[in-house]
């Protein structure tokens, strides 16, 4: 057991407890312009994609970001806008 500053436990990526995804929680974490690329493997949605998944983040977060599929098919590149 280590004690931890403020400063090193936010920069530990931590996810709340029940059904929150992996993704869900990166994405509602990220700042205005922080970009991430968000690999096939890590979205366990079958049915929505992350664009989607976006869109209804921002309806209702009031945030908004840009989802772009990555063309070499590793998955998608999220940005925060807004």
């Amino acid at each position: 057991m280590k004690k931890l500053s403020k400063e090193e436990a936010r920069n530990i990526n931590t996810k709340p407890t029940g059904r929150s995804s992996l993704a869900r929680s990166y994405i509602l974490k990220m700042e205005v312009g922080d970009i991430i690329l968000l690999e096939k493997s890590d979205w366990k949605q079958r049915y929505r994609m992350p664009s989607t998944y976006c869109r209804m983040l921002a309806r209702q977060t009031n945030r908004q970001w840009k989802c772009e599929t990555a063309l070499d098919g590793r998955g998608w590149v999220i940005e925060r806008v807004k």
